[in-house]
């Protein structure tokens, strides 16, 4: 964040992010948080705070949301895990917290309605380089289609999240449905880049297969919008794809 954009926040708001910076946070600098900082989406901005590592020496941050005026929507847009290391999958991006539906007073934003999350999920792909992965959880109540899409068993790239996923370039997933004893945090999606054209190729093919299943199966109207939702965007990861 710099100077500029910090002084670009309302007093009110600024003090919320003063008073983090008072702490074990900080502006992120060097680090390549610093990414995050300044994005746009749209009429509004990212803001970025780089917090302390944790046990394993993923570096803790957080992301706000500020509209054109400098309001900061009510509490954080993400709170997230960042690491890196010498082997591909050793690096990774994690909001392990994603307010999809931020508030600014009485006013509600969706990022997903409106398009201002691709934006951010490609600048959270450019963080992680071939072979590494994005997690970000579906347990909060903003999620609730991913929540409905993957607990009626569609393939995980015809939910919202796992759709946005798809668009930034991941390939193959996996759904951390189950948490043992909550070690591993709420429920969340984790999305693979492919290390290399070859499983590129294989991680596409079956993606495809897997799609193009679900289409050609009967619709179930009993799944209502979700089914309909899950359906559409199969489609359009379908013909996002590559030939065969």
């Amino acid at each position: 964040m710099t100077s500029s954009l910090l002084a670009g926040i309302r007093p009110q708001d600024r003090a919320r992010l003063e008073d983090l910076l008072s702490r074990k946070w900080s502006l992120p600098g060097e680090h390549p948080v610093s990414a995050l900082d300044a994005l746009a989406l749209g009429n509004y901005r990212t803001v970025a705070i780089l917090g302390p590592k944790n046990a394993v020496g993923s570096r803790y941050f957080q992301l706000f949301l500020a509209d054109a005026d400098g309001r900061l929507a009510e509490g954080a847009l993400a709170l997230g895990l960042h690491n890196s290391g010498p082997y591909p999958g050793f690096n990774w991006i994690e909001m392990s917290q994603y307010q999809e539906r931020p508030r600014f007073g009485e006013t509600e934003l969706s990022l997903w309605d409106s398009g201002l999350d691709e934006p951010l999920f490609a600048a959270l792909s450019g963080l992680v380089p071939a072979g590494g992965h994005l997690m970000v959880e579906y347990d909060s109540p903003s999620h609730q289609a991913t929540e409905r899409i993957l607990t009626l068993r569609y393939p995980v790239a015809a939910s919202p999240i796992g759709f946005r996923m798809f668009a930034a370039g991941v390939r193959s997933y996996r759904d951390w449905y189950i948490s043992e004893g909550g070690r591993e945090g709420p429920r969340k999606l984790q999305g693979f880049k492919p290390l290399n054209t070859e499983v590129a190729a294989e991680k596409t093919a079956a993606l495809r297969t897997e799609l193009e299943e679900m289409l050609a199966s009967p619709a179930n109207d009993s799944h209502g919008e979700w089914g309909q939702l899950a359906r559409a965007l199969g489609r359009r990861v379908l013909d996002d794809l590559p030939e065969a």
